[in-house]
């Protein structure tokens, strides 16, 4: 890395204060998201009259820039500076999400023009989340690196688990349509730390190849790189398992044990929970323990609990035991988010670093396509129980690819990459 590439010497994250200017920008932002999760299929139904299918159309409209421009945007996030995209991403985002309740005011919003802004979040969203794994490094020590995901992964969890009850809170004085209103301030913030930073952020290496070039070179690194291929063949796994589990969760806990929508809300803010504890005390694990064997670890603790949960039964054991699990899984799947950007960080230059990142969360992104047909495929021929079966095996099958790769093998993140 060229030394004006190069972070500021460390002094780690508590006096950095770029980091914390970013940080309380993005908390901000992380909040207002989880509302919108909830507030755009809300103004769907209760403004538009949609239907299960008509929201089914709106999250695959909103999730197609995964699949479809995570590569090609990651190319333009090499060839950029990060912070102009960032900005860009998120002033987008903003004008975006404000449009909902302004249309919606003079009865101009329609499905179709719903889902046409969705897709054009989800583009924006693909951007930002491609600059801000590129960009982090650029004003993060290369050894606070683990520390500063696993506070960005604390925020993420933390709004995770308040968000759809400040959603709740709000739509009660609020209109859905003017909780998004709301989204497109947090997004503002976020546009106004990142305005505040004020490690100068250098251009990038110019490059000889073309776009395409650069296209091949990021997936061939990754596909190269045998902690990185193992990486992202168990997140593909493990967003396949997701996918089908919590359709099937919703559907099992409600029908067959019986809980209702209070029941269930506590069951999985209790579970959430678990992802805040993970992803708080990954940092700390991992300075005290080998990262790869953390992370084998963890991937047995988000995957095998998964198949307890079809067996239980008894309906006030059964909220006590499935909330039990629920923490154990998110816990596991928390640290193995944030040891797995760490490690991108780490093994990867940051030249490559946006293609690398594109590439991975076009292929684990396509695993939660795939979930959705299969949950369809399988929901004619099988019931709910039999579906959490299905999901537990993908889960425990997602542990095949870092057992037998270098990954156990990784001592500790390094300047210099992941030590063996």
């Amino acid at each position: 890395m060229p030394p004006e590439a190069r972070p500021s010497p460390r002094r780690g994250l508590r006096r950095n204060r770029d980091f914390h200017v970013f940080w309380a920008g993005e908390t901000v932002s992380l909040f207002g998201a989880e509302v919108s999760l909830l507030a755009l299929p809300i103004t769907a139904l209760v403004v538009l009259g949609a239907d299960a299918a008509d929201l089914g159309l709106l999250r695959f409209a909103e999730y197609l820039p995964f699949l479809v421009l995570a590569l090609p945007l990651g190319v333009l996030v090499d060839r950029s500076r990060r912070r102009p995209l960032l900005i860009t991403a998120n002033a987008a985002r903003a004008l975006l999400i404000g449009a909902v309740p302004v249309l919606a005011a003079f009865g101009c919003l329609t499905l179709s023009r719903l889902a046409i802004l969705a897709t054009g979040i989800g583009t924006f969203t693909v951007l930002f989340d491609l600059c801000l794994v590129a960009y982090l490094p650029r004003f993060v020590a290369p050894e606070d690196l683990l520390s500063a995901n696993g506070r960005v992964s604390v925020s993420q969890a933390a709004a995770e688990i308040a968000g759809p009850g400040l959603f709740g809170l709000l739509v009660q004085r609020l209109s859905a349509p003017l909780c998004l209103a709301l989204n497109a301030g947090s997004y503002l913030v976020s546009v106004l730390s990142l305005l505040l930073i004020k490690r100068p952020e250098p251009g990038p290496v110019p490059g000889a190849g073309t776009p395409w070039r650069d296209f091949r070179d990021g997936l061939r690194f990754l596909v190269r790189s045998p902690p990185l291929r193992a990486v992202t063949m168990a997140g593909a796994l493990c967003n396949l398992a997701y996918t089908v589990f919590q359709t099937a969760f919703l559907v099992y806990v409600n029908r067959v044990l019986g809980f209702g929508a209070g029941a269930i809300g506590m069951v999985l803010a209790t579970g959430a929970a678990g992802g805040l504890a993970g992803a708080a005390g990954a940092a700390w694990l991992a300075r005290r323990l080998p990262v790869g064997v953390m992370y084998l670890a963890a991937m047995v603790a988000g995957g095998v609990p998964a198949l307890l949960i079809p067996a239980v039964s008894g309906r006030q054991v059964s909220l006590l035991l499935i909330s039990v699990l629920l923490v154990v899984i998110n816990g596991g799947l928390a640290v193995c988010n944030v040891l797995t950007a760490t490690l991108r960080q780490t093994v990867t230059p940051n030249g490559l670093l946006g293609r690398v990142v594109a590439g991975y969360r076009a292929l684990v992104f396509g695993g939660i396509a795939l979930g959705g047909l299969v949950t369809s495929w399988l929901g004619g021929l099988a019931d709910a129980r039999a579906l959490l079966w299905v999901a537990g095996l993908l889960f425990v099958s997602a542990v095949a690819p870092i057992m037998f790769s270098p990954v156990p093998r990784i001592r500790r993140f390094a300047q210099e990459g992941a030590s063996l």
